[in-house]
């Protein structure tokens, strides 16, 4: 049809016919060969259903049994289309010439998802069996400024590298143009590609800082925020005499190879002690040779909470340092606590349970019932000192 009308443009006719063009992508997502019949009503053409004057109602409806006219459209009942008011009659609408529909709104070709595309590339462009591809593509790897087929051939690359002593963001590095972190949580992907059990490359070590009482410890604190750690190694308060201290910031700390010698990288304090000893010591409890009384320091807020439950999995018997947070709870009792807007926390969710008594029966409750949160940088060594003297805190 040549000389289409003005109103082919108007928002109103653009809006229905951009969701009969949506159903089409979503039919051929779900691999069928067509869409089936809209019902329209105010959620699918609201443009029309919820305008207030009948005669604009009836003039939309007219661009509806025009479009039928031309063979674009069909619509059911067909007495609908012979009506002014058809669209009162509960009609239902399938495109019958989705060329014409898809080019009038410049969409002739559906936009495919970037997990579609990526399937695509590895079935056309990875040198592997199609039940090697069949498992790649389930890692999409959608990097800006580089086309899935250039990912693609940079994974045929990935073989040469088996039997080399590399970190995994080492390997990552070298095949996609230095970034380092496009196989992190696809060492399925790279297993599959090596036809091994599992990937072969370790994952960076997790750095840990550990300050070592000269004099001997008998219990480790490990402690979330780098500020209250730093204090604490300085501290002459009783609350950590006799503890290691050991700075692991957010989640780092409950990677179960922190555990394992390859899987760690230790730096001790020249303000601590730093014997053989003492250092043996401590990778001795570390890596599970020995146990120790431990427990956590960290934020008094739902992040916190659930750092200190997942570190209950490496670590377990791991417990709540009771002298930081309880300053931190009558930091809440005397409003020195903060709102999670004002923090910018408000995507935390909340935990029921972390597995510690202290912190299920005590610190979870008050999160709950006073909706603030206490950052672990606000409570000094001071407070610690004077809540270990009065509650007498032993570590161990």
């Amino acid at each position: 049809m040549t000389g289409q009308p003005l109103w082919l443009q108007s928002s109103p006719v653009r809006e229905l016919l951009n969701m009969l063009v949506d159903r089409l992508d979503a039919a051929e997502r779900r691999g069928s060969s067509k869409a089936q019949s809209v019902a329209l009503g105010e959620r699918t053409w609201p443009a029309l259903y919820k305008a207030h004057r009948e005669s604009e109602k009836e003039g939309l409806w007219q661009h509806v049994t025009e479009m039928a006219r031309w063979g674009w459209l069909a619509v059911k009942p067909e007495v609908a289309v012979r009506s002014r008011s058809g669209y009162a009659s509960l009609p239902r609408v399938t495109v019958s010439d989705e060329a014409a529909v898809r080019t009038v709104v410049g969409r002739t070709e559906r936009v495919k998802s970037a997990a579609e595309r990526w399937r695509d590339a590895v079935y056309v462009g990875l040198q592997a069996s199609d039940d090697i591809k069949a498992v790649v593509s389930e890692f999409c790897i959608d990097m800006p400024d580089r086309s899935m087929a250039e990912v693609v051939e940079r994974l045929n690359e990935l073989p040469a590298l088996a039997d080399r002593p590399m970190l995994l963001r080492e390997v990552s590095s070298q095949l996609f143009w230095g970034m380092s972190k496009v196989l992190d949580k696809r060492q399925g992907l790279v297993a599959a590609l090596l036809g091994a059990d599992e990937c072969p490359f370790p994952e960076s070590p997790i750095q840990l800082q550990v300050f070592l009482p000269p004099t001997g410890y008998r219990g480790v604190l490990f402690i979330e925020n780098l500020m209250s750690f730093e204090r604490a190694t300085r501290s002459k308060s009783p609350a950590f005499e006799g503890l290691a201290l050991v700075y692991a910031s957010g989640f780092k700390g409950s990677a179960q190879r922190l555990r394992t010698p390859d899987g760690c990288s230790l730096f001790y304090s020249a303000r601590g002690g730093i014997s053989q000893n003492l250092r043996d010591d401590f990778e001795a409890w570390l890596f599970g040779k020995v146990t120790k009384p431990a427990y956590f320091w960290g934020d008094l807020d739902w992040a916190g909470m659930r750092i200190l439950a997942a570190m209950r999995t490496s670590f377990p018997g791991l417990t709540a340092f009771e002298p930081g947070y309880t300053s931190m709870l009558a930091a809440l009792s005397e409003g020195r606590g903060h709102s999670s807007e004002a923090a910018d926390k408000q995507g935390q969710k909340a935990i029921t349970a972390t597995g510690c008594a202290y912190a299920d029966e005590q610190l979870l409750p008050a999160l709950r019932s006073s909706s603030r949160f206490v950052d672990q940088e606000q409570v000094t060594s001071a407070e610690c000192h004077a809540l270990a003297l009065s509650s007498g805190f032993k570590a161990f």
